[in-house]
Protein backbone atom coordinates (compact mmCIF):
# COMPACT_ATOMS: atom_id res chain seq x y z
CA UNK A 1 0.00 0.00 0.00
CA UNK A 2 1.35 3.40 -0.89
CA UNK A 3 1.93 6.11 1.71
CA UNK A 4 -1.12 8.21 2.53
CA UNK A 5 -1.21 11.19 0.24
CA UNK A 6 -3.21 14.40 0.27
CA UNK A 7 -5.54 15.10 -2.63
CA UNK A 8 -6.12 18.74 -3.56
CA UNK A 9 -9.73 18.26 -4.69
CA UNK A 10 -9.03 18.42 -8.41
CA UNK A 11 -12.62 17.30 -8.98
CA UNK A 12 -15.11 20.13 -9.43
CA UNK A 13 -17.52 20.54 -6.50
CA UNK A 14 -20.65 22.66 -6.13
CA UNK A 15 -21.19 25.05 -3.22
CA UNK A 16 -23.30 22.38 -1.58
CA UNK A 17 -20.36 20.06 -1.66
CA UNK A 18 -21.62 17.82 -4.48
CA UNK A 19 -19.42 16.87 -7.42
CA UNK A 20 -20.48 18.54 -10.68
CA UNK A 21 -20.53 16.31 -13.76
CA UNK A 22 -20.80 17.82 -17.26
CA UNK A 23 -24.38 17.29 -18.41
CA UNK A 24 -23.38 17.57 -22.05
CA UNK A 25 -25.19 19.72 -24.58
CA UNK A 26 -24.88 17.07 -27.26
CA UNK A 27 -27.84 15.07 -25.91
CA UNK A 28 -30.38 17.92 -25.97
CA UNK A 29 -32.80 15.89 -28.14
CA UNK A 30 -32.73 12.83 -25.86
CA UNK A 31 -34.69 12.38 -22.64
CA UNK A 32 -32.59 12.48 -19.45
CA UNK A 33 -31.23 9.19 -18.11
CA UNK A 34 -31.14 8.43 -14.37
CA UNK A 35 -28.06 6.20 -14.06
CA UNK A 36 -28.35 5.86 -10.27
CA UNK A 37 -30.70 7.07 -7.53
CA UNK A 38 -30.48 5.28 -4.18
CA UNK A 39 -30.37 5.73 -0.42
CA UNK A 40 -27.97 3.88 1.90
CA UNK A 41 -28.88 2.41 4.26
CA UNK A 42 -32.51 2.09 3.13
CA UNK A 43 -33.77 1.58 6.70
CA UNK A 44 -32.80 3.68 9.77
CA UNK A 45 -34.02 4.35 13.29
CA UNK A 46 -35.49 7.67 14.51
CA UNK A 47 -32.79 10.34 14.72
CA UNK A 48 -30.39 8.41 12.48
CA UNK A 49 -29.21 9.52 9.02
CA UNK A 50 -28.64 8.00 5.56
CA UNK A 51 -26.86 9.10 2.38
CA UNK A 52 -28.98 9.88 -0.71
CA UNK A 53 -26.85 9.56 -3.89
CA UNK A 54 -27.61 10.05 -7.57
CA UNK A 55 -26.13 10.29 -11.07
CA UNK A 56 -28.03 11.72 -14.06
CA UNK A 57 -27.04 12.16 -17.70
CA UNK A 58 -28.34 14.58 -20.34
CA UNK A 59 -30.43 16.80 -18.01
CA UNK A 60 -30.65 20.59 -17.96
CA UNK A 61 -32.32 20.70 -14.52
CA UNK A 62 -32.57 18.24 -11.62
CA UNK A 63 -34.63 18.42 -8.43
CA UNK A 64 -35.15 16.00 -5.56
CA UNK A 65 -38.34 16.23 -3.51
CA UNK A 66 -38.32 16.75 -0.59
CA UNK A 67 -35.37 18.96 0.25
CA UNK A 68 -33.22 19.59 -2.86
CA UNK A 69 -34.93 21.97 -5.33
CA UNK A 70 -31.81 22.27 -7.52
CA UNK A 71 -29.25 19.44 -7.69
CA UNK A 72 -26.01 18.77 -9.59
CA UNK A 73 -25.97 15.95 -12.15
CA UNK A 74 -24.16 13.70 -9.65
CA UNK A 75 -23.77 13.92 -5.91
CA UNK A 76 -24.77 12.79 -2.44
CA UNK A 77 -26.61 14.39 0.49
CA UNK A 78 -27.07 13.39 4.12
CA UNK A 79 -30.78 13.03 4.99
CA UNK A 80 -32.43 12.40 8.36
CA UNK A 81 -36.24 12.43 7.95
CA UNK A 82 -38.48 12.09 10.99
CA UNK A 83 -40.71 9.54 9.23
CA UNK A 84 -40.58 7.06 6.36
CA UNK A 85 -40.06 9.13 3.17
CA UNK A 86 -40.18 8.50 -0.59
CA UNK A 87 -37.63 10.76 -2.34
CA UNK A 88 -38.53 11.65 -5.95
CA UNK A 89 -35.81 12.74 -8.41
CA UNK A 90 -37.02 14.67 -11.48
CA UNK A 91 -34.55 15.21 -14.35
CA UNK A 92 -35.66 17.47 -17.23
CA UNK A 93 -34.47 18.87 -20.55
CA UNK A 94 -36.13 20.13 -23.74
CA UNK A 95 -37.04 16.56 -24.71
CA UNK A 96 -39.03 15.85 -21.53
CA UNK A 97 -38.66 14.59 -17.97
CA UNK A 98 -37.56 11.37 -16.27
CA UNK A 99 -38.42 10.48 -12.68
CA UNK A 100 -36.97 7.97 -10.23
CA UNK A 101 -37.76 7.24 -6.58
CA UNK A 102 -35.90 5.99 -3.50
CA UNK A 103 -37.64 4.83 -0.31
CA UNK A 104 -36.06 5.48 3.13
CA UNK A 105 -37.85 3.60 5.93
CA UNK A 106 -37.68 5.10 9.43
CA UNK A 107 -38.41 2.32 11.92
CA UNK A 108 -41.31 2.82 14.30
CA UNK A 109 -42.88 5.73 12.40
CA UNK A 110 -46.01 3.92 11.25
CA UNK A 111 -47.35 2.97 7.83
CA UNK A 112 -45.24 3.79 4.78
CA UNK A 113 -46.70 6.93 3.14
CA UNK A 114 -48.84 6.42 0.07
CA UNK A 115 -48.14 7.82 -3.39
CA UNK A 116 -47.56 11.62 -3.38
CA UNK A 117 -50.55 13.90 -3.84
CA UNK A 118 -49.59 14.30 -7.52
CA UNK A 119 -51.04 10.81 -8.10
CA UNK A 120 -47.86 9.58 -9.79
CA UNK A 121 -47.02 5.89 -9.55
CA UNK A 122 -43.85 5.29 -7.56
CA UNK A 123 -40.79 3.29 -8.67
CA UNK A 124 -39.31 2.26 -5.32
CA UNK A 125 -36.37 0.30 -6.72
CA UNK A 126 -34.85 -0.52 -10.13
CA UNK A 127 -31.32 -1.90 -10.50
CA UNK A 128 -29.13 -4.42 -12.33
CA UNK A 129 -26.94 -6.93 -10.48
CA UNK A 130 -24.20 -7.25 -11.47
CA UNK A 131 -24.02 -4.00 -13.44
CA UNK A 132 -20.83 -5.08 -15.27
CA UNK A 133 -20.86 -8.38 -17.22
CA UNK A 134 -18.77 -10.13 -19.84
CA UNK A 135 -20.20 -10.98 -23.30
CA UNK A 136 -22.59 -13.93 -22.97
CA UNK A 137 -23.02 -13.49 -19.21
CA UNK A 138 -26.28 -12.50 -17.45
CA UNK A 139 -27.43 -9.72 -15.15
CA UNK A 140 -30.61 -9.71 -13.02
CA UNK A 141 -32.93 -6.69 -13.31
CA UNK A 142 -34.94 -6.15 -10.10
CA UNK A 143 -37.75 -3.65 -9.52
CA UNK A 144 -40.57 -2.73 -7.16
CA UNK A 145 -43.34 -0.19 -7.78
CA UNK A 146 -46.47 1.06 -6.06
CA UNK A 147 -49.67 2.70 -7.28
CA UNK A 148 -48.96 1.44 -10.83
CA UNK A 149 -51.46 -0.37 -13.07
CA UNK A 150 -48.93 -1.19 -15.79
CA UNK A 151 -45.15 -1.61 -15.95
CA UNK A 152 -42.89 -2.22 -18.96
CA UNK A 153 -39.13 -2.34 -19.54
CA UNK A 154 -37.43 -1.33 -22.78
CA UNK A 155 -36.19 -4.31 -24.87
CA UNK A 156 -38.33 -6.62 -22.70
CA UNK A 157 -41.95 -5.43 -22.82
CA UNK A 158 -44.72 -5.63 -20.23
CA UNK A 159 -43.75 -7.02 -16.79
CA UNK A 160 -45.30 -7.33 -13.33
CA UNK A 161 -45.51 -4.34 -10.99
CA UNK A 162 -42.62 -5.88 -9.00
CA UNK A 163 -40.24 -8.69 -9.87
CA UNK A 164 -36.95 -9.81 -11.38
CA UNK A 165 -35.79 -10.96 -14.81
CA UNK A 166 -32.48 -12.12 -16.26
CA UNK A 167 -30.98 -10.29 -19.27
CA UNK A 168 -27.93 -11.06 -21.45
CA UNK A 169 -27.35 -8.02 -23.69
CA UNK A 170 -24.71 -8.30 -26.41
CA UNK A 171 -23.50 -4.75 -25.74
CA UNK A 172 -23.84 -2.09 -23.03
CA UNK A 173 -27.59 -1.39 -22.67
CA UNK A 174 -29.63 1.24 -20.82
CA UNK A 175 -32.87 -0.40 -19.62
CA UNK A 176 -35.74 2.04 -19.00
CA UNK A 177 -38.61 1.00 -16.71
CA UNK A 178 -41.91 2.89 -17.13
CA UNK A 179 -44.68 2.63 -14.53
CA UNK A 180 -48.15 3.99 -15.40
CA UNK A 181 -51.60 4.40 -13.91
CA UNK A 182 -54.74 6.23 -14.98
CA UNK A 183 -53.27 9.61 -14.02
CA UNK A 184 -49.68 9.67 -15.20
CA UNK A 185 -46.44 7.74 -15.65
CA UNK A 186 -42.89 7.78 -14.26
CA UNK A 187 -39.71 6.13 -15.47
CA UNK A 188 -36.31 5.08 -14.16
CA UNK A 189 -33.28 3.55 -15.83
CA UNK A 190 -30.35 1.29 -15.05
CA UNK A 191 -27.36 0.42 -17.23
CA UNK A 192 -25.82 -3.03 -17.82
CA UNK A 193 -22.24 -2.57 -19.03
CA UNK A 194 -20.88 -5.34 -21.27
CA UNK A 195 -17.09 -5.21 -21.03
CA UNK A 196 -14.10 -7.45 -21.74
CA UNK A 197 -14.37 -11.16 -22.41
CA UNK A 198 -14.59 -14.07 -19.96
CA UNK A 199 -13.31 -17.02 -22.02
CA UNK A 200 -11.15 -17.54 -24.01
CA UNK A 201 -8.65 -14.99 -22.65
CA UNK A 202 -9.01 -11.52 -24.15
CA UNK A 203 -6.98 -10.85 -27.28
CA UNK A 204 -4.86 -7.76 -27.85
CA UNK A 205 -7.86 -6.20 -29.61
CA UNK A 206 -10.12 -6.36 -26.51
CA UNK A 207 -10.47 -3.42 -24.14
CA UNK A 208 -9.20 -4.02 -20.58
CA UNK A 209 -11.74 -5.11 -17.96
CA UNK A 210 -12.09 -3.28 -14.64
CA UNK A 211 -13.06 -6.06 -12.23
CA UNK A 212 -13.65 -3.75 -9.24
CA UNK A 213 -13.07 -0.17 -8.03
CA UNK A 214 -14.16 0.67 -4.48
CA UNK A 215 -13.54 3.16 -1.65
CA UNK A 216 -13.71 2.04 1.99
CA UNK A 217 -15.02 3.70 4.02
CA UNK A 218 -17.34 5.54 1.64
CA UNK A 219 -18.24 8.17 4.27
CA UNK A 220 -15.46 10.06 6.12
CA UNK A 221 -15.07 13.30 8.05
CA UNK A 222 -13.07 16.19 6.58
CA UNK A 223 -9.35 15.41 6.78
CA UNK A 224 -10.02 11.69 7.20
CA UNK A 225 -8.78 8.98 4.87
CA UNK A 226 -10.30 6.28 2.66
CA UNK A 227 -8.70 3.30 0.92
CA UNK A 228 -9.17 2.98 -2.84
CA UNK A 229 -8.95 -0.63 -4.06
CA UNK A 230 -9.09 -1.81 -7.67
CA UNK A 231 -8.50 -4.81 -9.90
CA UNK A 232 -8.18 -4.99 -13.69
CA UNK A 233 -7.79 -7.68 -16.34
CA UNK A 234 -5.77 -7.37 -19.57
CA UNK A 235 -4.60 -3.83 -18.74
CA UNK A 236 -1.05 -2.66 -19.43
CA UNK A 237 -1.34 0.56 -17.37
CA UNK A 238 -3.79 2.38 -15.11
CA UNK A 239 -4.27 5.83 -13.60
CA UNK A 240 -6.61 7.59 -11.16
CA UNK A 241 -7.67 11.19 -11.85
CA UNK A 242 -6.04 13.54 -9.34
CA UNK A 243 -3.60 10.83 -8.22
CA UNK A 244 -1.72 9.87 -11.41
CA UNK A 245 -0.35 6.52 -12.64
CA UNK A 246 -1.01 3.49 -10.41
CA UNK A 247 -0.49 -0.27 -10.61
CA UNK A 248 -3.01 -2.17 -12.77
CA UNK A 249 -4.34 -3.74 -9.54
CA UNK A 250 -3.76 -2.59 -5.98
CA UNK A 251 -4.88 -0.27 -3.21
CA UNK A 252 -4.04 3.25 -2.10
CA UNK A 253 -4.93 5.31 1.00
CA UNK A 254 -5.85 8.94 0.35
CA UNK A 255 -6.62 11.83 2.68
CA UNK A 256 -9.45 14.28 1.98
CA UNK A 257 -9.93 18.03 2.29
CA UNK A 258 -13.13 20.06 2.02
CA UNK A 259 -16.61 18.56 2.29
CA UNK A 260 -19.22 16.99 0.02
CA UNK A 261 -18.96 14.26 -2.62
CA UNK A 262 -15.65 13.23 -4.22
CA UNK A 263 -15.73 11.01 -7.28
CA UNK A 264 -12.54 9.11 -8.12
CA UNK A 265 -12.13 8.03 -11.78
CA UNK A 266 -10.02 4.98 -12.71
CA UNK A 267 -8.73 4.53 -16.28
CA UNK A 268 -7.37 1.13 -17.42
CA UNK A 269 -5.44 1.10 -20.71
CA UNK A 270 -4.08 -1.36 -23.25
CA UNK A 271 -3.34 -1.28 -26.99
CA UNK A 272 -7.06 -1.49 -27.81
CA UNK A 273 -8.01 1.62 -25.81
CA UNK A 274 -9.34 2.63 -22.40
CA UNK A 275 -11.94 1.38 -19.92
CA UNK A 276 -13.30 3.55 -17.10
CA UNK A 277 -14.89 3.17 -13.64
CA UNK A 278 -15.90 5.63 -10.91
CA UNK A 279 -16.34 5.37 -7.14
CA UNK A 280 -17.69 8.14 -4.90
CA UNK A 281 -17.18 9.00 -1.23
CA UNK A 282 -19.01 11.55 0.94
CA UNK A 283 -16.97 13.87 3.17
CA UNK A 284 -18.94 15.26 6.13
CA UNK A 285 -18.12 18.62 7.67
CA UNK A 286 -17.29 17.25 11.12
CA UNK A 287 -17.56 14.18 13.31
CA UNK A 288 -21.14 13.00 13.94
CA UNK A 289 -22.91 15.27 16.44
CA UNK A 290 -23.47 13.93 19.95
CA UNK A 291 -26.34 11.47 20.12
CA UNK A 292 -29.47 13.14 21.59
CA UNK A 293 -30.36 12.16 25.15
CA UNK A 294 -32.57 9.10 25.19
CA UNK A 295 -31.16 7.51 22.01
CA UNK A 296 -29.05 4.47 21.42
CA UNK A 297 -25.56 5.14 20.01
CA UNK A 298 -24.65 5.34 16.31
CA UNK A 299 -22.21 2.67 15.06
CA UNK A 300 -20.56 1.90 11.71
CA UNK A 301 -17.97 -0.80 10.91
CA UNK A 302 -15.79 -1.05 7.79
CA UNK A 303 -13.37 -3.68 6.45
CA UNK A 304 -10.79 -3.16 3.69
CA UNK A 305 -10.30 -5.12 1.58
CA UNK A 306 -13.41 -7.30 1.88
CA UNK A 307 -11.64 -10.40 0.58
CA UNK A 308 -8.10 -11.65 1.27
CA UNK A 309 -6.01 -14.77 0.71
CA UNK A 310 -4.81 -16.90 3.67
CA UNK A 311 -1.96 -15.18 5.54
CA UNK A 312 -2.88 -11.68 4.33
CA UNK A 313 -3.97 -8.73 6.46
CA UNK A 314 -7.06 -6.50 6.38
CA UNK A 315 -7.98 -3.27 8.17
CA UNK A 316 -11.07 -2.89 10.37
CA UNK A 317 -12.28 0.68 10.87
CA UNK A 318 -15.04 1.88 13.20
CA UNK A 319 -16.94 5.12 13.88
CA UNK A 320 -19.36 5.60 16.78
CA UNK A 321 -21.25 8.43 18.46
CA UNK A 322 -22.91 8.54 21.88
CA UNK A 323 -21.43 5.22 23.10
CA UNK A 324 -20.13 4.64 26.61
CA UNK A 325 -18.39 1.41 25.56
CA UNK A 326 -17.56 -0.39 22.30
CA UNK A 327 -16.55 -3.97 21.51
CA UNK A 328 -15.62 -5.72 18.25
CA UNK A 329 -15.71 -9.52 18.26
CA UNK A 330 -14.90 -12.13 15.63
CA UNK A 331 -17.57 -14.62 16.69
CA UNK A 332 -15.20 -16.33 19.16
CA UNK A 333 -13.73 -13.57 21.32
CA UNK A 334 -13.44 -9.79 21.57
CA UNK A 335 -10.55 -8.12 19.76
CA UNK A 336 -7.78 -6.43 21.73
CA UNK A 337 -7.01 -2.72 21.32
CA UNK A 338 -10.51 -1.54 20.41
CA UNK A 339 -10.84 1.82 22.18
CA UNK A 340 -12.03 5.32 21.34
CA UNK A 341 -15.09 6.52 19.45
CA UNK A 342 -13.35 5.73 16.15
CA UNK A 343 -10.19 3.99 15.01
CA UNK A 344 -8.65 1.14 13.02
CA UNK A 345 -7.18 -2.29 13.75
CA UNK A 346 -5.31 -4.83 11.62
CA UNK A 347 -6.60 -8.42 11.52
CA UNK A 348 -5.14 -11.65 10.11
CA UNK A 349 -7.98 -14.22 10.04
CA UNK A 350 -7.20 -17.71 8.73
CA UNK A 351 -10.78 -18.34 7.58
CA UNK A 352 -13.79 -16.31 6.54
CA UNK A 353 -14.86 -14.28 9.61
CA UNK A 354 -17.83 -12.09 10.60
CA UNK A 355 -16.78 -9.10 12.70
CA UNK A 356 -19.49 -7.42 14.84
CA UNK A 357 -19.23 -3.94 16.38
CA UNK A 358 -21.35 -3.42 19.53
CA UNK A 359 -21.73 0.19 20.74
CA UNK A 360 -23.53 0.58 24.09
CA UNK A 361 -24.87 3.39 26.24
CA UNK A 362 -27.51 3.82 28.95
CA UNK A 363 -30.32 3.41 26.42
CA UNK A 364 -29.16 0.18 24.75
CA UNK A 365 -26.80 -1.16 22.08
CA UNK A 366 -26.35 -0.67 18.33
CA UNK A 367 -24.72 -3.32 16.11
CA UNK A 368 -22.99 -3.40 12.73
CA UNK A 369 -21.38 -6.45 11.12
CA UNK A 370 -19.02 -7.02 8.19
CA UNK A 371 -17.78 -10.27 6.63
CA UNK A 372 -14.09 -10.67 5.71
CA UNK A 373 -13.76 -13.44 3.14
CA UNK A 374 -10.60 -15.56 3.34
CA UNK A 375 -10.21 -17.69 0.24
CA UNK A 376 -7.64 -18.85 -2.26
CA UNK A 377 -7.11 -16.49 -5.18
CA UNK A 378 -10.01 -16.90 -7.66
CA UNK A 379 -9.42 -18.45 -11.09
CA UNK A 380 -8.48 -15.88 -13.76
CA UNK A 381 -11.86 -16.04 -15.51
CA UNK A 382 -15.40 -16.38 -14.26
CA UNK A 383 -17.20 -14.51 -11.48
CA UNK A 384 -18.25 -15.10 -7.90
CA UNK A 385 -22.02 -15.10 -7.40
CA UNK A 386 -23.84 -11.91 -6.40
CA UNK A 387 -25.54 -12.00 -2.98
CA UNK A 388 -27.81 -9.46 -1.26
CA UNK A 389 -29.71 -9.80 2.04
CA UNK A 390 -32.51 -7.54 3.32
CA UNK A 391 -34.58 -7.13 6.53
CA UNK A 392 -38.03 -5.52 6.54
CA UNK A 393 -36.99 -3.76 9.78
CA UNK A 394 -33.73 -3.60 11.73
CA UNK A 395 -35.42 -3.57 15.19
CA UNK A 396 -38.23 -5.72 16.67
CA UNK A 397 -39.60 -6.07 20.22
CA UNK A 398 -39.20 -9.36 22.09
CA UNK A 399 -41.68 -11.80 20.54
CA UNK A 400 -41.89 -9.79 17.30
CA UNK A 401 -40.99 -10.95 13.80
CA UNK A 402 -39.41 -9.56 10.63
CA UNK A 403 -39.18 -10.63 6.98
CA UNK A 404 -35.73 -11.74 5.81
CA UNK A 405 -35.36 -11.52 1.99
CA UNK A 406 -32.53 -12.59 -0.27
CA UNK A 407 -31.51 -12.09 -3.89
CA UNK A 408 -28.67 -13.90 -5.67
CA UNK A 409 -27.31 -14.28 -9.18
CA UNK A 410 -24.95 -16.93 -10.57
CA UNK A 411 -25.09 -19.17 -7.46
CA UNK A 412 -25.36 -22.97 -7.51
CA UNK A 413 -26.26 -23.14 -3.82
CA UNK A 414 -27.35 -20.72 -1.09
CA UNK A 415 -27.51 -20.96 2.73
CA UNK A 416 -28.70 -18.48 5.37
CA UNK A 417 -27.64 -19.12 8.98
CA UNK A 418 -28.36 -17.32 12.26
CA UNK A 419 -24.98 -18.02 13.83
CA UNK A 420 -26.17 -21.32 15.32
CA UNK A 421 -27.78 -23.25 12.45
CA UNK A 422 -29.00 -22.90 8.88
CA UNK A 423 -32.56 -21.60 8.32
CA UNK A 424 -35.22 -23.81 6.77
CA UNK A 425 -37.13 -22.82 3.65
CA UNK A 426 -34.21 -21.05 1.98
CA UNK A 427 -34.11 -22.07 -1.68
CA UNK A 428 -34.17 -20.45 -5.11
CA UNK A 429 -32.20 -17.47 -6.40
CA UNK A 430 -34.43 -15.11 -4.41
CA UNK A 431 -37.17 -15.31 -1.79
CA UNK A 432 -38.10 -14.46 1.78
CA UNK A 433 -38.78 -16.09 5.17
CA UNK A 434 -40.21 -14.81 8.45
CA UNK A 435 -37.87 -14.83 11.47
CA UNK A 436 -38.71 -14.38 15.17
CA UNK A 437 -35.44 -14.43 17.15
CA UNK A 438 -35.50 -14.26 20.94
CA UNK A 439 -32.34 -12.15 21.05
CA UNK A 440 -30.33 -9.88 18.75
CA UNK A 441 -29.20 -12.07 15.82
CA UNK A 442 -26.79 -11.76 12.86
CA UNK A 443 -28.09 -13.49 9.70
CA UNK A 444 -25.47 -14.41 7.06
CA UNK A 445 -26.24 -15.36 3.42
CA UNK A 446 -23.65 -17.56 1.67
CA UNK A 447 -24.01 -17.88 -2.13
CA UNK A 448 -21.62 -20.37 -3.79
CA UNK A 449 -20.59 -21.39 -7.30
CA UNK A 450 -17.51 -23.07 -8.82
CA UNK A 451 -15.49 -19.85 -8.41
CA UNK A 452 -16.12 -19.44 -4.69
CA UNK A 453 -18.63 -17.86 -2.31
CA UNK A 454 -20.11 -14.40 -1.72
CA UNK A 455 -21.55 -13.27 1.61
CA UNK A 456 -24.04 -10.72 2.94
CA UNK A 457 -25.04 -10.12 6.57
CA UNK A 458 -27.79 -8.24 8.40
CA UNK A 459 -28.33 -7.72 12.15
CA UNK A 460 -31.86 -7.86 13.63
CA UNK A 461 -31.92 -6.10 17.01
CA UNK A 462 -34.38 -7.46 19.61
CA UNK A 463 -35.23 -4.91 22.31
Amino acid sequence: MRNIIFIAMLLLMAASGCVIVDMGAGGANKAPVVVKFSVSPDSIGPGEAAILSWEVQNASSISIDPGIPAAASAGAEKVAPAATTTYILTASNNAGSTRSTALLTVAGTGVIPQTPASGLPVITFFSASPSNISPGASSVLSWTTSNATGVKISDIGNVGTSGTTSVSPASTTNYVLEATNGLSSVSASTVVFVVGASSPPPTSLSLPTILSFTASPSTVTAGGSTVLSWGTLNATSASIAGVGPVDVSGSLAVNTTGTGSITFSLTATNSAGNSYANTTIYVSAAAPPPTPAGSRPVAALYVSPSSITPGSAATLGWMTSGASSIVIDNGVKSLVGITGASGTATVYPTSTTTYTLTATNLYGSTYDSKVLVVAAAPPPYGSLPVAALYLSTSNVPAGGSATLSWMTSGATSIVIDNGAKSLLGVSGASGSVNVSPTSTTTYTLTATNSYGSSYASKVLTVY
